[in-house]
């Protein structure tokens, strides 16, 4: 009886052993067929892949973007060696997924927003100098040679334009692309290198501090009788906010025009705009007139709600009003020139701080300066004292020391100097724009 049981104990075992071995036959088969089929999944369209890690590289010399977005193909040895290394947050991912920059859709930031750890611009901009101060030099937007000494975050920051994966056999890597781009232009420098093609020596090309011709004592005249600053619809005169370049290039053009001394410039809104990005705005006869004047570099867009350099301000100013015709002169040398005027001054130690971001009270400050305006009554000619109630201002305080500067910027005048309220409100003629 024991022997039989055993016999059956024993089949009923071996049984069982052989469901188990099936069993897991079966499911080794099944995960074999479906890693086949992920296999032959991933082949038959390249939709994913495991790479993780992802390197930074900065392209110095060429052409990167054109205005949609799309990359130009250019030489690795176009590009920095890689500058730093991070992961993405996701770990799988489209071998064909990328992010572009484009203007308007997508930003640098866009570009960047996976990347678990992000270096930051000046890190950047530190390697590059290492890398290239001494055999390479830094070329300006508007083709001149700048001081390495200006390569700071002050002036110039990495614009990321493109994520996208590299296939390389041996090391298969997500790539990040970007670029250097000037904070006052918005625009893309370079930094050539002897090896380059076409290369100019430094020596050869014009640098950015060329020293004016002008005589620098030399004073202009300009005389306006119109308002030239509004506040905003919402009754806030925000002296204290950053002056945009659409405001400095409007304010500077009505200036112009009131005293005749357009040139050869002429405004036709019918005609192609100078840059896709003023079509249908307030500002964009003043745009084109600095556009006219050389004040931008030449680009599918301006950027025209950027908050302005005082440095910037003050080229603005001197070609806009002609004060001298030279584009490629430094902040520095543009300064010279009003400071020399009698139209600017500096702080407390004397510096005029030409990289610093400039108010909307501290340009007022300077214009009243240049068309005698520093003292003007606020006045009309009945007796009324103009005060910020006036005009409907909700945010002017006569505590503040641009007060009254912010008064005379927003009124208009009589001929005998007193204030004129109706003549102020003569504003879209002088911006053609209706």
């Amino acid at each position: 009886m024991f022997q039989k049981r055993h016999k059956n104990s024993t089949h009923s075992m071996k049984g069982s052993d052989m469901i188990k071995k099936l069993s897991v036959l079966l499911l080794s088969f099944i995960t074999l067929v479906a890693c086949a089929m992920s296999v032959s999944a991933a082949s038959k369209d390249n939709k994913k892949t495991n790479v993780v890690s992802t390197e930074f590289y900065v392209q110095r010399f060429g052409v990167q973007m054109d205005e949609d977005g799309k990359v130009s193909s250019r030489e690795t040895k176009y590009f920095t060696p890689a500058l730093y290394t991070s992961n993405l947050e996701n770990g799988k991912r489209s071998k064909a997924y990328s992010v572009v920059y484009k203007e308007g859709s997508v930003s640098s930031d866009d570009v960047v927003s996976e990347v678990t750890d992000k270096p930051d611009d000046a890190f950047i901009l530190t390697i590059i100098k290492d890398l290239y101060s001494a055999d390479g030099y830094i070329l300006s937007s508007s083709g001149k040679v700048v001081d390495w000494d200006k390569f700071t975050t002050n002036n110039y920051e990495i614009r990321w334009y493109v994520l996208k994966y590299e296939s390389h056999p041996s090391l298969p890597m997500w790539h990040i692309d970007g670029v250097i781009v000037e904070k006052v232009t918005q625009e893309p420098i370079e930094i050539p290198i002897p090896d380059d093609p076409g290369y100019i020596p430094p020596s050869e090309r014009e640098p950015e501090d060329n020293p004016p011709d002008e005589n620098p004592g030399e004073t202009f005249e300009y005389t306006s009788n119109f308002a030239y600053i509004y506040g905003y619809n919402d009754n806030t005169m925000a002296a204290d906010n950053n002056l945009l370049r659409s405001e400095v290039s409007a304010m500077v053009h009505r200036l112009v025009k009131q005293n005749n001394k357009l040139g050869g410039f002429v405004y036709n809104e019918v005609n192609e705009p100078a840059f896709s990005d003023i079509e249908g705005e307030w500002f964009r006869s003043g745009i084109e007139y600095m556009n006219y004047k050389g004040a931008f570099a030449q680009a599918s867009n301006v950027y025209p709600y950027v908050a302005v350099t005082r440095g910037e301000t003050f080229r603005i100013i001197c070609l806009g009003l002609g004060f001298t015709d030279k584009t490629g002169l430094s902040y520095d040398d543009y300064a010279a020139l009003l400071y020399n005027a009698g139209y600017i001054q500096g702080d407390e130690n004397g510096n005029l701080n030409v990289w610093n971001l400039i108010t909307r009270a501290e340009f007022c400050s300077i214009y009243n300066n240049i068309i005698g305006r520093k003292d003007a009554k606020l006045v009309t000619a009945d007796g009324t004292e103009i005060t910020a109630e006036t005009y409907g201002f909700t945010d002017l305080d006569e505590r503040k020391w641009y007060y009254e500067t912010m008064l005379r910027a927003t009124s208009a005048y009589d001929d005998n100097g007193y204030v004129d309220i109706e003549l102020r409100n003569h504003r879209n003629v002088l911006d053609d724009y209706q």
